[in-house]
């Protein structure tokens, strides 16, 4: 009880002392600061590019001073990369701080590449120098210039404070630790050079169909590449179906090694997956790049069944020597083995985040694999709530201009069709029996399906075939907030708390989400959220200030995240998430009365010392947050003696 009784009385003292307190002041000398700076602009980001600048050029930094005092010497030491730049002259600006009293100035030495050392000091006689000004210019001379979309760059620094960069006084007192010294940095930077056209990178022959490769048999294909620009290396896989084809062989192309010696590699993964087979292959040159035309690589498959498989590249990459990505494009392979018909939406799938209401998009019906053709009838179906038809060709076919009949309904969503060639026509590869563009409505997906189709040929017998059919995905911009929570139920007026808000997008486009926290309906903290792919769920942290919260023993203030709807998004139920609640007291109040006083105190006291892994430790008591209840927390208590929530 003593000792008890004894800080409850040096928590008195205190009170009573606490405004007198606060009326003392120290006086402070403000630190000075000497930086290094672009004489052009006064940045101490020395910027250039090779546009502006060459090699060969030169450019001049300051040293200047802010808030000097009593210097009567200096010496700078200055250093930097010298494969960079080159020493061309240091000296003393006219209105340098020693300008009017007679300086004695040592010249520079720059015996050493990459450093420079100089010095003034003021006559005999003269007062020292209070102020702000520069103390010397340096002029530096451009030696190196960086690659095609690079930057080379360095610290222009002081080095050696104190040793051999330092200020002193008339009485040669080491004035160096007053200071501040900041460096500057030099960047030069040659932007990328202009893109090369794009490559096209491509299966040769792009198509097999000969209904003559049997089960047994092997045919070869390369992979090509057209108008190469600067290529150093390439790597690609061959995705194909692994219960038609099975590859067997692969050889490099002559493109690279014939140009430098290369590193060739390969793996065959033949039942990748339950459907493919995959050919993995990379290739590097030693040195320089390959321009042109030419074979990358010699696949060989081995056909292990009748049917048909497409022959795709998949994940390819080409870069140039300087390992940046040149563009390119590629075109897929295809295999047949077996002349059965195909009646195709072609392409089979439509999608993009371009697809918003009010844009067009095109498709084709093809009909392919067929031997004296004659007629066709077929249903195209889509949702009308999506989609609508705006036009219709049914062009000629091999110089034939066929018989239409056409049905439209825009209400139901379907296009009926019956298109005849009387003399009947036999194509391997896939021909356009019609074209249709189409209108987005709505955000949304819908099918883009072949039914009840009918091929008959010459002598009005059915033709078997199979049919593709497509599919529309316009985009889906969904955001939402999943969840909120805070790391604290309970908080003093001016604490920080930690609101964590879950966002998630659920459509199908990467989304910048602008995400909000609320407390009550007082909107307290805006994040931007960028790049958050689909179905990527983000806990985004936000800092909720409580300072200007008023307190209350009553109510505690509602927790609430949210976020802007993505444009053109219909489904807002779950833009809003409310969970949880905060109460807010005032400082100090330690029993959550409403006021501060003895109780409060006392209560500190009793914990006096406690931090975490003590017994009796509380987080609420730690009223500074430094992890310890000490006699901040009960000074904090004493400040705010009487207080109340209002």
């Amino acid at each position: 009880m003593k000792e008890y009784s004894r800080i409850l009385c040096f928590v008195f003292i205190t009170s009573l002392c606490f405004e007198t307190m606060m009326l003392t002041t120290v006086p402070v000398h403000a630190a000075g600061t000497v930086t290094i700076t672009n004489a052009a602009d006064g940045s101490s980001s020395i910027n250039f590019t090779t546009a502006q600048k060459n090699v060969g050029d030169t450019f001049v930094v300051n040293i200047t001073l802010s808030n000097g005092a009593n210097i009567a010497t200096w010496q700078l030491a200055l250093q930097w990369n010298n494969s960079l730049l080159h020493f061309v002259s240091m000296s003393l600006p006219a209105d340098n701080i020693f300008f009017n009293k007679g300086p004695v100035v040592s010249p520079p030495d720059n015996s050493t590449p990459g450093l420079v050392v100089m010095g003034a000091a003021v006559s005999a006689g003269q007062t020292p120098f209070n102020g702000s000004g520069r103390i010397a210019q340096l002029t530096l001379k451009i030696v190196a210039a960086p690659k095609p979309g690079h930057s080379v760059e360095t610290d222009i620094s002081f080095e050696g404070l104190s040793v051999d960069t330092f200020f002193l006084d008339p009485s040669l007192t080491d004035l160096t630790g007053n200071y501040t010294w900041t460096k500057a940095q030099y960047t030069y930077t040659a932007p990328p050079p202009p893109p090369p056209p794009p490559a096209i990178l491509y299966i040769n022959p792009q198509k097999v169909v000969d209904p003559l490769l049997n089960p047994g048999m092997e045919f070869n294909v390369a992979l090509s590449i057209l108008n190469g620009t600067d290529v150093n290396s390439w790597g690609t896989s061959i995705v194909y179906d692994n219960s038609i084809l099975n590859a067997t062989g692969v050889v490099e192309g002559d493109f690279l090694k014939s140009l430098n010696s290369t590193i060739f590699s390969f793996n065959i993964q033949q039942n990748y997956n339950a459907t493919n087979g995959l050919i993995q292959m990379s290739c590097a040159l030693s040195t320089g790049g390959a321009n042109g035309n030419g074979n990358l690589s010699a696949i060989t498959f081995a056909i292990l069944g009748s049917g048909q498989s497409a022959i795709k590249i998949v994940n390819a990459s080409l870069l140039d020597p300087s390992s940046l990505t040149l563009p390119f494009n590629t075109t897929d392979g295809y295999f047949n083995n077996v002349l059965r018909a195909m009646l195709n939406v072609d392409p089979p799938e439509v999608t993009g985040s371009q697809y918003v209401p009010g844009t067009t998009f095109t498709i084709n019906v093809t009909l392919g694999g067929v031997q004296d053709f004659e007629s066709s009838i077929f249903n195209l179906a889509y949702d009308p709530a999506v989609i609508q038809e705006i036009d219709i060709n049914i062009p000629s076919v091999l110089g034939q201009t066929p018989i239409k009949k056409l049905q439209v309904d825009d209400t139901a969503g379907y296009i009926w069709a019956n298109i005849t060639f009387h003399s009947g026509i036999s194509t391997i590869t896939p021909v356009t029996l019609m074209t249709i563009q189409f209108q987005v409505l709505a955000m949304g997906v819908t099918p883009l399906n072949l039914t009840n189709t009918q091929l008959y040929d010459v002598n009005s017998n059915p033709i078997t075939h199979d049919v593709q059919n497509g599919i529309f995905v316009g985009i889906i911009r969904h955001v939402a907030v999943t969840n909120v929570t805070t790391d604290i139920q309970v908080a003093y007026q001016g604490w920080n708390v930690l609101v964590n808000v879950t966002v998630k997008n659920k459509g199908n486009m990467t989304e910048t989400i602008n995400a909000h926290f609320y407390y009550d309906s007082t909107l307290d903290a805006t994040t931007l959220v960028t790049s958050v792919v689909p179905n990527e769920e983000r806990v985004i942290q936000m800092t909720w200030n409580t300072s200007a919260v008023v307190p209350s023993i009553s109510h505690n203030y509602t927790i609430s995240g949210t976020v802007d709807p993505a444009p053109y998004q219909t489904d807002l139920s779950d833009i809003n998430f409310t969970d949880g609640t905060v109460n807010i007291r005032v400082m100090g109040d330690i029993n959550g009365d409403g006021v501060v006083n003895m109780k409060d105190i006392a209560q500190l006291v009793q914990v006096f010392h406690t931090f975490p892994g003590k017994p009796n430790w509380n987080p609420l008591f730690d009223l500074d947050r430094n992890g310890i209840v000490d006699m901040r927390d009960i000074a904090i208590c004493v400040m705010n003696f009487g207080k109340s929530a209002p």
